[in-house]
């Protein structure tokens, strides 16, 4: 991923969608893979971070033909904005709690979803579920 990334840093400078793709994907592999991650992520989630990673990947060998891909983000970007002020407003030993960190694996898999769906995804997963599930936890 790193390497596509850097692959892809010339044509970022001409194309505007591309530039927020790749900072994207870059925010989101340091957060998924940063010291600490292993234990963090835990045995079961594990397993699907191999999938995260090569769905990083496809999203960006497709984003420069994807006429879809600003709009997707958009859908990213407020379901992380959601749950960003859900975190905010949770005292601080609530926000490692299962139920409100699963909230964050949900993105992860609506972002596979999205951008490389033919990986697939575990359960079922939307905007819309992902955003009730945020509510729930107010």
């Amino acid at each position: 991923v790193r390497r596509r990334l850097d692959a892809t840093a010339a044509a970022a400078s001409t194309n505007r969608t591309l530039a927020a793709t790749r900072a994207d994907v870059r925010a989101q592999l340091d957060g998924l893979i940063r010291p600490g991650f292993v234990a963090d992520t835990g045995l079961v989630r594990l397993r699907d971070l191999g999938r995260y990673l090569r769905a990083m990947d496809v999203r960006l060998e497709r984003a420069p033909h994807n006429a879809r891909e600003a709009q997707l983000q958009d859908t990213i970007d407020g379901v992380e904005t959601a749950y960003a002020d859900l975190l905010e407003k949770l005292p601080a030993g609530r926000r490692r709690a299962p139920e409100v960190t699963d909230i964050g694996w949900l993105i992860e898999e609506l972002r596979a979803s999205l951008f490389a769906q033919s990986l697939g995804v575990t359960g079922k997963v939307s905007d819309k579920r992902i955003r009730n599930a945020i509510h729930a936890l107010r």
